[in-house]
């Protein structure tokens, strides 16, 4: 390694002594984010530096390249029951019936929910006080918010904002994925797969929560990963997505990277939560949310990247 690239990561590890690593980044690129993390931030200690930066080293790490294509999103119906051939609708919500053809270039989404730690250095930074902080400091409160735990949000506007943060310090094109990119990602490129766990099926205790757990959401990548790379698009938390939200959207969505309507009165939400009926956290599960007005642990996110 070149001396010069050696400088700023000595000095970012300072008494910690030992560099920052990636799997995917050079040590040119990490001094890069580093020197955006100082430029934003010129008062914050060594150690918050370091902070910052290795979340933003982390977040790049851990995003799935998801190679683009082409198929069917919306509804593709499933059996009425086991081995029948009769068809039925995967759920209750006619908002999601209407299949269409949707092609999506390449892109990456995070392989995790974003965790409680990242999103409250974030907001710490934004001069943001920890939220629900009476329940974080009681007996047995602690255990909702541990640090490897999903994000609790109460709107759209903070995940979106940490997504851009994160994309900003990086000098990539990170956000919200759209809701295409996620439907497309949590099917495995499009298949019809009903449910995003490793083998398209819910074996509760193995690849789901089990049976009788009501313990709320659960440490990101518990479980096993869908065949790309992806934990937890079903059941852990909702997620949301960039798109605003519109009843009539998919039979006038554009064939191409679909983005959602231009404006809306709230938001996508993908994926069910742990609170939801297992049956019902499907692939094509969508809701919508404005602002909650409270901080719930049932609605997370994870950040996408455009290429």
């Amino acid at each position: 390694m070149h001396r010069s690239l050696l400088l700023p990561l000595i000095f970012l590890a300072g008494c910690t002594s030992h560099a920052i690593t990636s799997s995917t980044l050079s040590d040119a690129e990490i001094a890069d984010i580093q020197s955006r993390v100082e430029a934003r931030y010129p008062d914050l200690s060594s150690e918050k530096t370091r902070a910052v930066t290795e979340l933003v080293v982390r977040a790049l790490d851990n995003m799935v390249p998801i190679k683009g294509g082409t198929f069917m999103m919306g509804e593709f119906k499933i059996p009425c029951e086991p081995g029948s051939e009769q068809l039925c609708y995967s759920d209750f919500n006619r908002d999601n019936d209407y299949a269409h053809t949707v092609t999506l270039d390449d892109y990456a989404i995070a392989k995790f929910e974003t965790t409680m730690a990242d999103f409250d250095l974030f907001r710490a930074l934004r001069g943001s006080e920890p939220y629900e902080q009476g329940i974080r400091e009681s007996e047995g409160g602690a255990s909702l918010f541990i640090a490897d735990k999903p994000a609790w949000t109460r709107n759209w506007d903070e995940p979106q904002a940490y997504c851009l943060w994160v994309g900003e310090l990086a000098d990539r094109d990170v956000s919200l994925p759209s809701e295409a990119q996620w439907e497309f990602a949590a099917r495995n490129r499009g298949k019809n797969v009903l449910y995003a766990t490793d083998n398209g099926s819910i074996d509760r205790g193995r690849n789901y929560r089990a049976r009788g757990d009501f313990s709320g959401t659960h440490p990101v990548g518990k479980f096993p990963p869908n065949p790309l790379g992806l934990y937890d698009m079903s059941g852990n938390t909702s997620e949301w997505v960039r798109d605003w939200y519109a009843s009539d959207y998919y039979s006038s969505s554009p064939l191409n990277n679909p983005a959602g309507p231009m404006a809306g009165n709230s938001h996508v939400l993908r994926g069910g939560s742990f609170a939801d009926d297992p049956r019902y956290n499907t692939t094509l599960l969508r809701i919508h949310e404005e602002d909650l007005g409270f901080y719930s642990e049932m609605y997370g996110f994870r950040c996408g990247l455009d290429n």
